[in-house]
């Protein structure tokens, strides 16, 4: 380690060392506790999501909340762009009786229990930006190496389930982590309630780490080659990637149509509270009533999408997700109490639903095959950006309608912005021409 950080050569394995073993088919209980732990994550960040909105205006107050908010969000965003991939190459290379992710997800989790603890107790825009920074570092210490449990633990034959899993698991979190921290609307206590959601995300993370006691182990593979992190990264973000226009094309896609319903989940404290006027109880039934039917609308959007993209084709799919997204987010800007925001709130679910489903996809259809972890890696970076520059956006947008004298106006103009970044989308659509006989 003094002599530098190295990692495995791309593609070496197989070519040096014995081939691993066919892994097991895993239990029902253990499937579920291997994946127990995005919902810990998830549910902190969820309830961070709301916590955030309402320190930010506390300590920094209303005409420049929206452009902190988006300053903290894209600074957490290139944290987790730095610190998740080299977590989680930190620990391919790991070697103990834990196993190689089991150290790093215990870590990373108890420290984020210390961290949350100091962001629920800042009283400075500076120590809230410090605390939510080093939140961000140790919830990716956990999480990029906690990524690599699928494909280090599931057969071929799970993927599909632990995939789908993951993604139900996901979308509770957020649901429950969001409902958790509301709470704080109806109490004016904030705080306790994301602490609590801080340490139900280190507990899970221990029910994962010991559902798969015994199976995370280390590989070896004697005479690998090897390479330095400096040539490591040169190959994973060499100019060459500049010749595939539709993987460019198709990142800028997932880029802006991304943004698009990241601008009013963002701000969502404000839209209930300042444009549909709802206060104490009242707001937190409806931002926990408006989070679940984001999460219905999303999942009943997902497998209809997905069926669909077979029979009428990837880029068909994404269009009709724009235009259902799109009118979404305009009926929910304009609406004019809670119940009417439903129909709005249901559609921008079922729109972002549908491109979930076709997403990754279409993304694996504009990629060189022989270098799928390389390019699926580079597009993810739109996912880290994608919302904290929505909230920056939308977050300028915000604070200068608020400071012309309709702050209730100013979380309808923030969101409706949203409807810009799903054009933009379907602009750089038309240049993503997919890869044929692959997908």
């Amino acid at each position: 380690m003094q002599a530098g950080l190295s990692v495995d050569t791309p593609g070496a394995e197989g070519q040096a060392g014995a081939p691993s073993p066919p892994r097991m088919p895993l239990g029902r209980a253990r499937l579920l506790g291997a994946s127990v732990y995005w919902f810990g994550i998830s549910a902190m960040w969820g309830g961070a999501g709301i916590f955030g909105q309402h320190q930010v205006e506390v300590v920094a107050g209303s005409d420049t909340r929206g452009v902190l908010l988006g300053v903290v969000a894209l600074l957490g965003g290139i944290v987790a762009i730095v610190v998740q991939p080299l977590a989680g190459s930190l620990s391919d290379r790991s070697h103990g009786r834990w196993g190689r992710r089991a150290p790093w997800i215990v870590a990373g989790a108890s420290l984020s229990v210390l961290f949350v603890v100091g962001v629920a107790g800042a009283a400075s825009a500076l120590a809230l930006i410090g605390w939510l920074l080093l939140l961000q570092c140790s919830a990716n210490i956990a999480q990029g190496p906690y990524q690599a449990y699928i494909p280090d633990l599931v057969p071929e034959s799970q993927v599909g389930t632990a995939s789908g899993l993951v993604g139900l698991v996901r979308l509770m979190g957020v649901i429950g982590g969001t409902a958790l921290v509301s709470i704080g609307a109806r109490t004016d206590d904030y705080a306790t309630p994301l602490i609590a959601a801080g340490v139900i995300q280190l507990a899970l993370a221990t029910v994962s780490v010991a559902s798969v006691r015994g199976l995370d182990v280390t590989e070896h593979a004697e005479g690998r080659p090897r390479a330095g992190l400096g040539d490591t990264l040169r190959q994973v973000f060499g100019r060459d990637v500049m010749r595939e226009r539709s993987f460019l094309a198709m990142t800028a896609t997932r880029f802006l149509f991304l943004m698009g319903p990241a601008v009013f989940v963002g701000f969502s404290l404000y839209y209930v509270r300042d444009a549909l006027g709802q206060s104490g109880a009242a707001l937190q039934e409806w931002l926990t009533i408006g989070t679940i039917t984001v999460g219905v609308g999303t999942l009943l959007g997902t497998l209809p999408g997905a069926r669909l993209s077979d029979r009428l084709g990837r880029k068909v799919v994404i269009r009709m997700a724009a235009v259902l997204t799109g009118v979404g987010i305009v009926l929910t800007a304009l609406a004019p109490n809670p119940p009417l925001a439903i129909p709005g709130i249901l559609m921008l679910g079922l729109g972002s639903g549908a491109y979930i489903a076709v997403d990754w996809a279409l993304m694996t259809e504009t990629i060189p095959p022989e270098q799928a972890g390389r390019y699926m890696g580079l597009a993810n970076i739109a996912n880290s950006v994608a919302t904290p520059m929505a909230v920056l956006l939308g977050g300028i947008l915000l604070d200068e309608v608020t400071r012309s004298g309709a702050p209730d106006m100013a979380p309808r103009v923030a969101t409706l912005l949203g409807v810009l970044f799903i054009c933009g989308a379907l602009v750089t659509l038309q240049r993503v021409h997919p890869r044929r006989g692959t997908g």
